[in-house]
């Protein structure tokens, strides 16, 4: 089982970050635009996206997993684990498998896969067998809503690059990584990351002990991929601006935040660096009505874990005591359709987090749709608190 040594480079207009071992050191070569924080995907002035070499679609395997009754969630997800291993060749597990540390646990984006190195092996390498293996050990390891959100999201990128003939994204560009050694016994981590998504969930033994950080995002909002719609996003997105747009003229004064932003602040390579004074709207000086709304919009995020996590979570994230240090707040829009619309529930524990961007994909005249980027963090039990200071 190897340490990650890796270097990869993000190319974002003025701003060219480079990655190195794994363990987001940065090295900026800017202008004057550096001191904004760089947004996804953006392409060097007067060029073109990196494109990545295109990898197969496993679109056709996702289906069969989703529909599938044989696995359902919360089966062991160790011996899931192994089951998957097996079907590895020995090359391949090489590539898989991770020490569980910090530097490995924390290296993970959610930018496409030419953008950045990240670990494990793309989807789009493996074996159907094998990729039927990765995605029931996913499917198991999450909720049927957790499920549904990662398949959407997979399914956003395939409908992008069918939709514009870009690499850079596609299906088969999502990978899977194992840091530890899946056991009865013992800490491990499953890591699926890919264009707008990263799980990161933490075992101890065959027990499900920590889910976040956890990146959701889609491009475009809405679409359509062999005649079905999906909104990959929108309950998260509908949580958090019904909350927006229930509060008064007075509240929304109180909840603006004092600055604004290009994306999410707490995203990757940003462990730990959480404002140091929170700001917005108490959860306590809303209406019931309001509060209600509030609870609904953590749900949102917090049950695509698995049951048991969940529940666990939502007694600490719901309690009286962590609601009334829990704070509500917006800054740019109050309109999830422009860019720079953002959104964040911060709590003592909490950490939820929205932001509308740019168009990527589609970025011209006639479509200037805005895209979702959101974060879901645990102050105390990212990566299981193994690495909390």
């Amino acid at each position: 089982m190897k340490k990650k040594k890796l270097v990869g480079y993000i190319m974002t207009g003025a701003l060219s970050v480079g990655v190195i071992g794994g363990a987001g050191i940065s090295a900026f070569a800017a202008d004057d635009t550096s001191l904004e924080p760089p947004t996804e995907g953006t392409a060097p002035p007067g060029g073109n996206f990196p494109q990545s070499e295109p990898k197969d679609s496993i679109i056709n395997v996702l289906n069969k997993v989703t529909e599938s009754k044989t696995t359902q969630q919360g089966a062991n997800e160790v011996t899931l684990a192994n089951k998957f291993l097996s079907t590895l060749t020995d090359e391949q597990k090489s590539t898989v498998q991770y020490e569980f540390t910090e530097e490995n646990a924390e290296h993970w984006t959610n930018l496409p896969a030419n953008s950045q190195n990240r670990n494990g092996v793309a989807l789009g390498d493996l074996s159907d067998e094998s990729v039927e293996a990765a995605l029931t050990l996913a499917k198991a390891s999450l909720s049927k809503q957790g499920f549904k959100t990662l398949t959407e999201i997979i399914k956003a990128d395939e409908f992008l690059t069918t939709d514009t003939g870009r690499t850079e994204w596609g299906s088969g560009l999502y990978y899977i990584a194992i840091l530890g050694t899946p056991s009865e016994k013992g800490e491990w981590m499953l890591q699926i990351s890919g264009h707008h998504l990263a799980e990161n969930i933490v075992f101890n033994g065959k027990e499900e002990v920590s889910v976040t950080p956890q990146f959701t995002g889609t491009e475009p909002q809405t679409f359509e991929l062999d005649g079905t719609t999906y909104s990959p996003i929108e309950t998260r997105r509908d949580g958090m601006y019904s909350i927006i747009e229930s509060l008064t003229e007075n509240q929304l004064t109180k909840a603006k935040i004092s600055e604004t932003y290009r994306d999410v602040v707490v995203g990757a390579d940003k462990d730990g660096q959480f404002p140091e004074k929170s700001e917005g709207i108490l959860y306590t000086d809303l209406t019931k009505d309001q509060q209600k709304l509030v609870q609904k919009a953590i749900k949102a995020w917090v049950k695509d874990s698995d049951a048991k996590t969940a529940n666990k979570l939502l007694k600490a994230y719901l309690s009286k005591e962590a609601l009334a240090k829990t704070y509500i707040g917006w800054s740019g829009s109050t309109d999830y359709n422009e860019v720079g619309s953002y959104v964040r529930i911060d709590g003592p524990r909490l950490w939820l987090e929205m932001a509308s961007q740019e168009g990527v994909a589609y970025r011209d005249d006639v479509s200037t749709d805005a895209h979702f980027h959101t974060v879901w963090r645990d102050k105390l039990t990212d990566y299981a608190g193994e690495f909390t200071e």
